[in-house]
């Protein structure tokens, strides 16, 4: 796929950023950033997220990030303060630009997805976006258990991609039976423990809507 924004393009067959005809020297690792940034515009990426698919299985300092940020877009000649390209989300991670066209493979359409969480008393289904499951009441997906922190974990979903991560709770959370110490990525009927409470995560077709149903 080649995106183009502005002046430049970002070939992912070919591994290449350009500016005109001119090749832009980006390391492996900031490319890779750049392009994990490109595929999920305009969604905001989360550091666990980031950190978890650029470093798998690998402890970071959180400085590794930022200097990898601050490679593509001195790349891209972006001013971190009037950001062009590659803006920061506070207190969560970093999003690219809206502003581009793309050409060959289109972005995914997933209208028709809907995602849902199945446990013994109740069931959220949702679309895309952000998702904070706790025992608080007023949350989406509300978990009426003393095992669960009022705001427990969070569930981010974008162009597909769903993103499970605990919010320091006190008695974690568990995919598959694994502590969940960074975010982790979803799949169909993985299972999530939140608590004591067990979650069955669905991907479903039909029309995106928002439906709860929770125990209170």
């Amino acid at each position: 796929m080649q995106l183009r924004f502005s002046d430049f393009v970002l070939d992912t067959d070919t591994r290449q950023l350009r500016r005109g005809s001119r090749p832009v020297h980006l390391s492996p690792k900031a490319f890779q950033l750049l392009e994990l940034l490109a595929e999920r515009r305009p969604s905001a990426v989360s550091k666990d997220t980031l950190f978890t698919l650029l470093w798998p299985d690998t402890f970071v300092v959180e400085a590794n990030l930022s200097n990898l940020v601050g490679e593509v877009r001195a790349a891209l000649g972006d001013n971190p303060r009037r950001p062009r390209f590659v803006r920061t989300v506070h207190g969560f991670g970093y999003a690219f630009s809206d502003k581009q066209q793309s050409e060959g493979t289109a972005r995914p359409q997933r209208s028709d997805v809907l995602y849902q969480l199945v446990w013994e008393h109740g069931r959220a289904t949702f679309g895309e976006g952000e998702h904070v499951l706790g025992r608080d009441p007023v949350l989406e997906v509300c978990l009426d258990s003393s095992s669960v922190s009022r705001r427990h974990a969070r569930l981010h979903i974008a162009d597909g991609v769903a993103m499970l991560e605990d919010l320091g709770s006190k008695n974690g959370t568990l995919v598959n039976g694994e502590r969940a110490t960074r975010a982790v990525r979803l799949s169909d009927r993985d299972q999530i423990d939140v608590g004591s409470v067990r979650l069955r995560f669905r991907i479903l077709a039909g029309q995106p809507s928002t439906e709860t149903t929770g125990s209170g």
